[in-house]
């Protein structure tokens, strides 16, 4: 019992500092260190040979501890009740408790500056010893009932009011071989879980969802500007002292008239950009503005802020959806009535990737004079467009002969052919002919190209449209094969948006393709499919499907190699899933033809 009257002596000259520091001290970045106390109760598991159920015991603990920064705290505790050893094949339980010092390491606010102070997760290490009251055939290898004790851990706290929160902890420690009586050459090890509550002398939530710097807890009439004047006036204090380190002349060139000028703006303005993204301020599209003559498109955000103007050319308004633009990047700062103002922002059209810049300090010269609604223009622009698609619809008439449409239908399969003729001024005519076919929708899991498949050979829907352009071009069509005249063969390979985890395998079928020019939405690329890299992408997969086409018909309709041919590629990807977006199409043009 002196032993234990010790131990108790000590363990109060150690929780001493905890006590009388209680008084929260406030550090540079605002966080207001704490201390609590923490009661805990739950479950004693030792980790030996035994059934968990007759193991398992109750267990007690209390905490004295403090958080010296959002993410470092320490506190020493003490822990115990009831253990239970398994010797000899039989059940024999003890009372124990043990005294540790433990750091705490919380991890949410490295990963998320922003995150509720309501929830901490943290890590546990220390070190203590533990004393047993087992009897002496349990403890008969320690007379003095004393082993060291190593423990980690992890907690998650849930603040349920300021001063009050609760926590369940879980922890692992390592002690003396003999604690439970049972010497097996190597350390004891338990476990226990605990559900804790803790109170928090001095809690503050200032620092714990806080940036790089915390306003002063301002006066509650305080305007936007004041508050921001306070925040800039405090970081200013320690912008303006001398560096460790640095001369006389560096510190009077930095802190020159200007320079402080200048970072007092800068400051003013982070601030204002945090207050703005706390208070959950954008940049709304409402009622936009476009100018044609000078190209700028006007946007009036939303909290009454002033305008924002984007260069946008005549082209992309055409079809810009202002309710499209992402805008990232975005800088505030406040005006002399107290309001947001955007200073800078990027504005990204999310269907087609354009961004536009918007900087307020680079000027603008732009007025209310000369801008229209933004739907107005988009209206004009279609009429303008559809008068100058009537004009050039009725300047063709003549020289169209005759565009037929015409289906054929194989299995659960329709092939669509169309057909144009056009006439030209010097008495020959073009003649077009396109292939495309369709499946039937309860059909497309299996007739259509599989996942990952390419040979138009092997998918029924494509096979049975090859079929028919291979005897149309040997029968009807072979009219228009003459050795000597121009041809042009247009192959379309397209794929779904299925993703390409893993990358698919090539053999090689169609050789190594490399620096294949294609035609992807318009733009023009080169794609390669090496044996060696395999397939990785989708628009791999396109190309794939038009080149065994294009094979197919080569190998099939023979006499076309004694045409000029001119062949081209254009593949597609879809932004959706399914059979029905993994196709094959073709196109013949007959230059040249006899009218």
């Amino acid at each position: 019992m002196k032993s234990l009257k010790n131990l108790t002596l000590v363990a109060a000259f150690m929780v001493t500092p905890f006590v009388v520091n209680a008084q929260s001290v406030s550090d540079d970045n605002g966080f207001r260190s704490y201390t609590f106390v923490q009661p805990q109760g739950g479950l004693h598991f030792p980790l030996t040979s035994g059934s968990v159920s007759d193991l398992m015991q109750p267990a007690v603990g209390f905490n004295i501890g403090r958080w010296f920064a959002p993410v470092v705290g320490a506190r020493i505790g003490a822990e115990g009740f009831k253990s239970t050893s398994y010797v000899n094949n039989a059940y024999q339980g003890f009372n124990f408790f043990n005294i540790n010092i433990d750091g705490l390491f919380n991890l949410l606010p490295i990963f998320n500056k922003n995150i509720s102070p309501k929830y901490n997760f943290y890590l546990i290490g220390g070190f203590g010893f533990n004393y047993s009251f087992a009897p002496e055939d349990v403890s008969r290898y320690n007379k003095s009932h004393f082993a060291h004790n190593l423990r980690l851990g992890a907690g998650f706290e849930y603040r349920i009011f300021k001063p009050l929160s609760v926590s369940l902890e879980y922890r692992v420690n390592n002690t003396a071989d003999y604690f439970n009586g049972n010497e097996k050459g190597s350390d004891d090890w338990y476990s226990s879980l605990m559900l804790g509550i803790s109170y928090n002398f001095g809690y503050s939530k200032k620092g714990w969802n806080e940036g790089r710097f915390v306003e002063k807890a301002p006066a509650v009439n305080l305007t936007l500007s004041e508050r921001r004047d306070a925040a800039v006036n405090e970081r200013m204090k320690s912008w303006v002292k001398r560096m460790k380190g640095e001369s006389k002349a560096d510190y009077l060139a930095r802190t020159s008239e200007e320079a402080i000028q200048t970072q007092r703006l800068n400051f003013g303005r982070e601030f204002a950009t945090r207050a703005a993204m706390d208070s959950n301020i954008g940049i709304a599209g409402g009622n936009p503005m476009y100018n044609a003559a000078t190209q700028a498109l006007m946007i009036n955000p939303a909290e009454n802020m002033p305008s924002i103007i984007l260069g946008v050319p005549l082209a992309a308004a055409g079809t810009l959806a202002v309710s499209n633009l992402r805008f990232e990047n975005t800088k505030y700062d406040i005006t002399p009535d107290n309001q947001f103002e955007v200073i800078y922002t990027e504005a990204v059209d999310v269907k087609t990737g354009q961004r536009y810049i918007y900087n307020k300090a680079n000027g603008t010269l732009e007025t209310d004079n000369g801008f229209i609604s933004l739907e107005d223009y988009q209206l004009k622009l279609k009429q303008a467009q559809l008068m100058a698609n009537n004009s050039q619809l009725a300047a063709q008439t003549n020289a169209v002969q005759k565009v037929e449409e015409q289906t054929f239908n194989v299995k659960n399969t329709t092939v669509t052919r169309e057909t144009q003729q056009t006439n030209n001024p010097n008495g020959t005519s073009d003649f077009t002919v396109r292939y495309k076919y369709n499946v039937r929708n309860e059909f497309s899991a299996v007739e259509d190209f599989a996942v990952g498949q390419f040979d138009a050979e092997k998918a029924a829907g494509s096979k049975a449209m090859l079929a028919v352009i291979a005897k149309q071009l040997s029968g009807e069509f072979a009219k228009y094969i003459e050795a000597g005249k121009p041809v042009e063969i247009i192959y379309h390979g397209t794929a779904d948006a299925k993703p390409i985890n893993n990358g698919i395998a090539y053999t090689g079928k169609y050789g190594d393709i490399k620096e294949q020019p294609v035609t992807i939405n318009g733009k023009q690329e080169k794609l390669s499919v090496t044996k060696a890299e395999g397939i990785t992408s989708n628009k791999q997969l396109s190309l794939l499907r038009a080149i065994s086409v294009q094979r197919y018909i080569k190998k099939n309709v023979t006499p076309l190699k004694d045409m000029k041919v001119k062949e081209s590629f254009e593949v597609e990807v879809f932004p959706d899933e399914g059979g029905q977006y993994r196709r094959v199409s073709i196109a013949f043009i007959f230059h040249d033809t006899k009218q």
